[in-house]
């Protein structure tokens, strides 16, 4: 008897951490989507193709590619980055699927971050992106995919900027 009464109480022991949970901390969400997309930024730094092309490049046709946005809501944030998912996912580029896991676990924490500031959950866009993309990779496709790095670099380099500035969706 007396052992169903200790495993009781070793039971209640264990359950003690749970009744003791804290609510996620906003800075601590920002921190970690910071310090990914400057991660994220260092891996692209780091990407072959950045070595074979100026960084200067004017190129015309590569407008359905993000380009020097101000990126101050959490929404646009995750809009710009899910343009930028599916065109790195649709381009034949070499070493970036470990880029494409980092911006979905970068969206993940700006949704989650926007829930618990209490904003509506963003239906995904319908954009002509794909479209766009193959018939100008078609065109010239090294350029294409160092334009949509470099982009993307600059809009990382947004998001860590204006992260810690987020007060609305």
């Amino acid at each position: 008897m007396q052992y169903i009464y200790l495993s009781l109480c070793g039971l209640l022991w264990l359950w003690l951490p749970l009744c003791h949970g804290r609510a996620i901390k906003t800075d601590r969400i920002k921190t970690d989507a910071k310090i990914l997309a400057k991660t994220l930024i260092t891996r692209i730094q780091e990407h072959p193709i950045q070595f074979m092309f100026p960084s200067n490049l004017k190129i015309s046709g590569l407008e359905f590619i993000p380009d020097e946005q101000l990126l101050e809501s959490l929404e646009h944030m995750d809009e710009t980055l899910e343009v930028f998912q599916k065109i790195l996912s649709n381009l034949p580029l070499e070493n970036v699927d470990q880029m494409l896991s980092d911006m979905e676990n970068l969206r993940s924490l700006l949704q989650l971050l926007s829930s618990i500031m209490g904003c509506t959950a963003r239906k995904p866009t319908q954009t002509n992106t794909l479209i766009n993309l193959t018939e100008e990779h078609a065109k010239a496709p090294y350029t294409t995919e160092k334009v949509a790095l470099d982009r993307l670099q600059k809009s990382l380099h947004s998001i860590v900027k204006h992260l810690d500035h987020v007060s609305g969706c």
